[in-house]
């Protein structure tokens, strides 16, 4: 009991190191092979638009991406009881086994937020297509390694002694406004385009947080050490501390921009219809690129702790809670972090994104489409990979639809998109994760935590050159 308490404060510390500052935000890629989609040249700057657009200035309905992911769900943790409330893995009645064998060697998730201020798209430039955006993106994960909660679940269960490696507690979070100009054009007559984009940086926040450890339960004492640290980059921002010297708070003497960077978008489409009527791939790669924050602070925490039993015998001038409460007191000791050197000029990497796209349009029906996106996100240690398969019907030149189904690090999910672009405007909504998992009784989502939305309206005018 005394060494779940211990690591329940770590998680607990990992996990609020992050709320600080709400790093890759995703696009809809559902709407990758939907021509009459207005950002999907953000997932590929080739990709030319149909007409000119501009969105709703400084109004988040232009353009909004909201997106949850996760290896794990409620249903890892919350279990049906007898008489139909819940409780918790912590419960007798919930095996080892089937708590432990829900979870991966590593459990992660993921927060990604994007909106824009604004987003112009055009033809003139040398007889291409050109993009100007202004928007700010947001991106967030935690990681929680298995060994964290097969110790919260078994304890103690070797008489001899059982030894947990608990390192690989992170926390990493990325906050900017992105300036990006691309430009897109035909090299090859109307079968193979190429496009570019180059991104100007300003930083907002950059928070990571690390806490690795080990623990050793044995009959005669349970002992943890653990080591960690914090470095967060935010203009004007200092760590207060107590008397003690102990970090217990942020301050924020000043607000501006924490850092500068540049990244780069590439891709390539590629219509093969001289060799198969209706096939075309595309590949691209974007988000190749950097952010030097300025003026870094950083905390570190390095503490040993060993539990040999309560001082004193329970009923002899001390009662339960009194141990207890002596005990919480050491535990506050235990996780206290206290500043570190500050750090003049640090760079962090931006998730760069590789998609790989395969699409057919039946030749004797052309309002039928299918195709398959491979998508790779690099950020280690959140590296991922999904593979969508899309099903798209076109029932009018102002409309069309999809539904998909992608399979990947995070498991199976179902999308869909709609999208409406007769003359003067466009509206679109869709998802690349739809919730259709079961929900408790108190009308809690049990299954994976994998859902998004994607919405936006734009003004558009004049016809594909």
């Amino acid at each position: 009991m005394k060494s779940k308490l211990i690591i329940l404060s770590i998680i607990s510390a990992a996990a609020l190191l992050q709320l600080p500052s709400a790093a890759n935000a995703q696009d809809l890629e559902s709407s990758y092979f939907m021509e009459g989609s207005t950002y999907r040249h953000r997932m590929n700057p080739a990709f030319i638009n149909e007409s000119n657009y501009i969105n709703l200035p400084f109004i988040g309905i232009g353009n909004m991406n909201i997106n949850v992911s996760s290896d794990f769900g409620m249903s890892n943790f919350l279990y049906p009881a007898a008489n139909g409330s819940l409780t918790t893995f912590m419960n007798p009645s919930v095996s080892s086994e089937q708590f432990l064998s829900g979870l991966n060697t590593k459990n992660r998730l993921g927060l990604s937020l994007s909106t824009d201020i604004l987003s112009v798209g055009f033809y003139g430039i040398a007889g291409g297509y050109s993009t100007i955006e202004l928007g700010i993106k947001s991106d967030t994960w935690l990681n929680l390694p298995y060994n964290v909660f097969a110790l919260l679940k078994n304890g103690m269960y070797d008489a001899e002694g059982t030894s947990y490696d608990l390192n690989g507690i992170s926390a990493t979070s990325n906050n900017y406004v992105q300036l990006s100009f691309g430009h897109s054009r035909y090299v090859l007559d109307d079968v193979l385009s190429v496009g570019a984009k180059v991104k100007v940086l300003f930083g907002i926040a950059n928070a990571t947080a690390t806490i690795d450890g080990n623990a050793y339960l044995s009959q005669d004492k349970w002992q943890i050490d653990a080591s960690g640290s914090i470095t967060g980059s935010l203009q004007g921002a200092r760590f207060t501390t107590d008397a003690g010297g102990i970090v217990n708070g942020l301050a924020i003497d000043k607000y501006g921009i924490a850092g500068y960077g540049a990244a780069l978008d590439l891709g390539a489409y590629f219509d093969m219809k001289d060799f198969v009527e209706g096939l075309a791939i595309s590949a691209s790669v974007t988000d190749l690129g950097f952010i030097s924050w300025n003026n870094s602070i950083t905390a570190q925490m390095e503490h040993g702790f060993i539990f040999e039993g309560f001082e004193n015998p329970i009923g002899e001038g001390s009662s339960l809670n009194d141990e207890i409460n002596a005990l919480g007191q050491d535990l506050k000791e235990f996780i206290k972090f206290r500043p570190g050197e500050d750090i003049k000029s640090r760079t962090s990497m931006l998730s760069a994104k590789m998609f790989i796209g395969v699409e057919y349009k039946l030749p004797m029906y052309d309002k039928v489409k299918f195709g398959l996106l491979s998508s790779t996100t690099f950020n280690n240690p959140f590296t991922y990979t999904e593979a969508r398969l899309v099903a798209q019907y076109s029932p009018a030149d102002w409309f069309e639809f999809n539904i998909n189904y992608a399979y990947g690090t995070f498991g199976s999910s179902f999308g869909w998109m709609l999208n409406f672009h007769p003359k003067g405007f466009n509206f679109f909504i869709g998802s690349d994760n739809t919730y259709f998992g079961k929900f408790s009784p108190q009308f809690i989502p049990t299954g994976k935590l994998n859902t998004s939305i994607h919405f936006g309206f734009n003004v558009k005018w004049g016809e594909r050159r």
